[in-house]
């Protein structure tokens, strides 16, 4: 799944693709803390790491989920991203890879 943000807003794509989670932006560092800001999705950890709130992410990828067994598919995520220590704040942020 792909979070493709910009000064605009959060866009999810891919919602069925639950293998890699990250953000896409062209923004600089700046812009990347407004949009998140602006947009309620997460906040920037640095330049390269974002914190997602889990429960805006779910509901927007919800909305174009595809497969039948998304909400299954999401929970292991979920799980997975616990597990690996990506998760922040009580459960309530996922650690993610900015990309440029």
């Amino acid at each position: 799944m792909i979070v493709r943000l910009t000064a605009e807003g959060a866009v999810v794509q891919d919602a069925d693709d639950l293998g890699r989670l990250h953000v896409q932006t062209d923004l600089d560092a700046d812009g990347l803390r407004t949009a998140l800001k602006t947009t309620g999705t997460g906040e920037l950890v640095d330049a390269d790491t974002a914190l997602l709130d889990v429960a805006v992410l779910r509901s927007r990828a919800a909305l174009l989920a595809t497969t039948p067994d998304w909400a299954e598919r999401w929970g292991e995520m979920i799980a997975y991203a616990e597990r690996k220590g990506w998760l922040s704040d009580g459960g309530r942020c996922v650690q993610v890879h900015v990309e440029r």
